[in-house]
């Protein structure tokens, strides 16, 4: 049922070997009824969402692109605020969340509660049937922990992915709205968000994964890079400049396409239209394809260790964990 390799890279992006689509007896055919079945995977940042009336305008935006739609949120600056509120400080690592106990309740809280449903309700005004989740619900999200647990808490990696659910949502057009909060053995984790968008987007054969979050794309010697291979942004994991939240976010969106995904785009939510833009292939933004030659989930992602200065805090941007 479920099936990937390990994440690789240090963010545990997955590569699922299983892809669903909504309406699998199409699947074959490669009609245009596939075709318009073929969802996409929106993983929307919290900082994206800062500003009046941001949440309803990003649900108005969704409502008309027209096509089936799994959204995947983080909730990182809320977390944040959260945290100071109760007395704690937030810590980051490597563009990860340091999550000890008190932190994982109020991530937990936050994302599969109040983010969760503010969310859902913003789209169900918007006319969208919207249904929260965590990734944790149904079985949706197999996930293990993280491999420098020891260090980052209670942080989780996605090991595999059974979409079978959001398949049977989507059938029924309603859209899945999925909260990054996983468990393992009976205990809560908190997982990158990207991660779990990532793992989603390859298990569902999506036609496009967004990361749409405060970040406008990957920068390089001071530019946003348009577009990258998924073995060129295989090798830029080990880049000096992708660091902190980037580097996740990279990973998470090579894995997509090396798992199944048509391909992925990282960009930055910059009001309305920007999601209309971006889903038709906006130019804003970086995104990452198969490599020439070659066909969505035929790609390896090589492992690419932490940099020495893995040490060094990272910035709090939506690339972290929640």
């Amino acid at each position: 049922m479920r099936s990937a390799r390990p994440g690789h890279g240090h963010g545990g992006a997955a590569t699922v070997s299983r892809r669903v689509t909504p309406h699998e007896p199409h699947a074959a055919t490669g009609t245009p009824e596939a075709r318009a079945a073929t969802p996409v995977v929106v993983k929307l940042g919290g900082r994206a969402l800062d500003g009046a009336d941001a949440v309803d305008a990003f649900a108005r935006e969704l409502a008309a692109c027209g096509a089936p739609v799994v959204l995947v949120h983080g909730g990182g600056a809320e977390v944040s605020a959260w945290l100071e509120r109760a007395g704690l400080a937030p810590q980051f690592l490597d563009g990860l969340r340091v999550t000890d106990g008190p932190t994982l309740e109020v991530a937990a809280a936050v994302l599969a509660g109040l983010a969760n449903k503010r969310l859902v309700a913003a789209l169900r005004a918007a006319g969208l049937d919207a249904v929260g989740l965590a990734a944790l619900d149904g079985g949706l999200v197999a996930c293990v922990p993280h491999r420098d647990a020891d260090t980052l808490g209670h942080v989780g990696e996605v090991a595999g992915v059974d979409p079978a659910l959001l398949a049977t949502l989507l059938g029924a057009g309603r859209v899945p709205v999925v909260a990054s909060i996983g468990d393992h053995a009976g205990a809560l984790l908190n997982l990158n968000a990207d991660d779990v968008a990532s793992a989603l987007a390859g298990a569902l054969g999506a036609r496009l994964l967004l990361l749409l979050s405060d970040t406008p794309g990957l920068v390089l010697d001071g530019a946003v890079v348009g577009r990258v291979s998924l073995a060129r942004a295989t090798e830029l994991l080990g880049h000096p400049e992708v660091q902190g939240g980037m580097r996740p976010k990279l990973a998470a969106a090579a894995a997509a396409v090396a798992g199944g995904a048509a391909r992925a785009r990282i960009a930055r939510r910059g009001g309305p239209g920007s999601l209309a833009g971006e889903h038709h292939g906006g130019a804003d933004g970086t995104e990452i394809g198969p490599d020439p030659g070659t066909k969505p989930g035929a790609g390896e992602i090589a492992r690419t260790d932490p940099a020495p200065s893995a040490s060094r805090p990272g910035p709090r941007n939506e690339g972290d964990a929640s």
